[in-house]
C-alpha cells in the first residue's frame, strides 16, 4: 500500500458491502455476468466464475454503485487486491 493511504472506516465498508449484496441481486448485475467477460483481462469465462470487483476498492473509499462495480475473473480479482482499477490495468498491460 502507498504511504499516504488511509483506509476507510469499518462502518463505511460494512455499509457498502450490504449495498453490494443488493446490487448483486439486480437485473443489471445479472446482465453484466451474462456477458461472461472479465473487465480487466478480457478473458471469456462462465458467468458463475465471475466475481464483483470494485474499481475503487471499498477500503479506499469506493462505493457499491453501478459505475464502480465490474465483473472480474477470480484470478484478476484476487491479484488486484486493494489496488485501484487504473493501477491494476497498468500491471496487466506490463505482463
Amino acid at each position: 500500500m502507498d504511504a499516504l493511504f488511509i483506509p476507510a472506516d469499518e462502518a463505511f465498508v460494512a455499509r457498502e458491502r450490504r449495498k453490494a449484496k443488493l446490487l448483486k441481486a439486480s437485473a443489471w448485475w445479472k446482465n453484466c455476468l451474462g456477458r461472461g467477460l472479465c473487465a480487466y483481462c478480457g478473458q471469456r469465462v462462465h458467468p458463475s466464475a465471475l466475481t464483483m470487483d470494485h474499481k475503487i476498492p471499498l477500503i479506499r473509499g469506493g462505493e457499491s454503485t453501478r459505475s464502480n462495480c465490474v465483473p472480474a475473473c477470480l484470478e484478476c480479482n484476487q491479484k488486484k487486491q486493494n489496488l485501484p482499477a487504473e493501477v491494476w490495468r497498468t500491471v496487466i498491460a506490463n505482463r
